[in-house]
């Protein structure tokens, strides 16, 4: 028994130039550091699996002799256990690719569309050659980042190889601008989960917000995803709160109608804008926390399950000196997971 990381064990992410462990590093969000680096200057070649294992037990390694990576210093998700050590990959993030076809405010890569990049490498290749080689463990977890995944060059190919034949549980962040019939089907057998950055319930907002015209579209779509035997579990709409944009309990009424359009549709999830929080240093504004516990408070009323989604979860979590503020924060809008983390979320700068 010892403290590690089952990502750091079996974990894979693809980045823009480099094959790495995983996104959560503290130093990465924190202190402008990166996650455990793998391999750098990749570019999507195959690595054999003696060499990739000899490097990820590098990592892992320092965990089961006493120590800790630098990179993964005050991480949430260390824990101590007894840990499998077998070389495989189960835990496989792919977010190295940034073209979009919106420009959310809010966005990371914040570029104009016309700037984007759309040349990125495969790696589709590398990831057949693991799980012919029987590295990838069958029902595994697929985190999709990076740009906008419909419109990804290999999405149709990575949903199926490891969607269509349920191989994997693959969780992806859309816009649907774009209908996807294969994401659709992975969607509808029970293999893929998707959440579509809403933010809004009408065009006029939805426009200020994502920067194009595509409201009606995206509802057209979300009900498209919600029918032929996709349930309630594999759909989520979520709100990102922005201040001075849709922070408003009338936009947000707006929004849950669009949920009862979309029938299935029952999760949803509110975060709050993080740059905001960064502006903030993570401590929000009463209103905030005030608006985002009436939020769920509606939510439920009309038959909705809400969670929270935020950023300061991981941020706070990871500093000793926010414990208090991170407890009363728990206590005030009821978060229900940072002791271990029991859920993951897609909440990070690369993304």
């Amino acid at each position: 028994m010892y403290k590690s990381c089952n990502i750091i064990l079996h974990g894979l992410c693809f980045f823009a130039g480099e094959l790495v462990s995983c996104c959560y590093a503290p130093n990465d969000q924190i202190n402008g550091g990166k996650p455990p680096i793998l391999f750098d200057n990749y570019n999507g070649e195959i690595i054999p699996k003696d060499k990739l294992f000899a490097r990820m037990h590098e990592f892992s390694s320092q965990f089961k002799n006493g120590s800790c990576p630098k990179e993964c210093e005050n991480c949430f998700k260390i824990e101590e256990k007894d840990w499998d050590e077998s070389e495989y990959i189960d835990y496989i993030t792919i977010t190295h690719f940034s073209p979009c076809n919106a420009d959310c405010i809010y966005c990371s890569n914040n570029l104009e569309l016309d700037e984007r990049k759309t040349n990125t490498y495969e790696i589709m290749p590398f990831l057949r050659y693991l799980k012919n080689e029987g590295i990838i463990k069958q029902g595994c977890e697929l985190h999709i980042g990076g740009g906008e995944f419909s419109i990804y060059k290999e999405c149709d190919d990575i949903l199926s190889e490891f969607g269509i034949n349920k191989f994997a549980n693959i969780y992806i962040p859309t816009n649907a601008i774009k209908y996807s019939a294969i994401m659709h089907k992975a969607l509808s057998q029970g293999s893929a989960y998707i959440v579509v950055s809403l933010d809004s319930g009408t065009r006029k907002t939805f426009k200020k917000i994502k920067r194009v015209d595509a409201f009606d579209k995206v509802v057209e779509n979300i009900c498209k995803y919600a029918t032929e035997g996709t349930n309630e579990h594999k759909i989520t709409l979520k709100y990102v709160i922005i201040p001075g944009v849709n922070d408003n309990i009338q936009e947000f009424q707006k929004f849950l109608d669009v949920g009862k359009k979309a029938k299935v549709v029952q999760y949803i999830r509110i975060d709050i804008e993080a740059r905001y929080l960064r502006s903030v240093n993570n401590i929000i504004n009463p209103y905030y926390l005030k608006l985002a516990k009436k939020m769920k408070e509606i939510a439920i009323s009309q038959g909705f399950k809400p969670e929270f989604h935020s950023f300061i979860q991981q941020s706070m979590a990871q500093n000793i000196n926010y414990k208090d503020k991170i407890r009363n924060l728990i206590n005030f809008i009821e978060l229900k997971y940072l002791k271990k983390a029991e859920k993951e979320f897609y909440t990070n700068h690369k993304y």
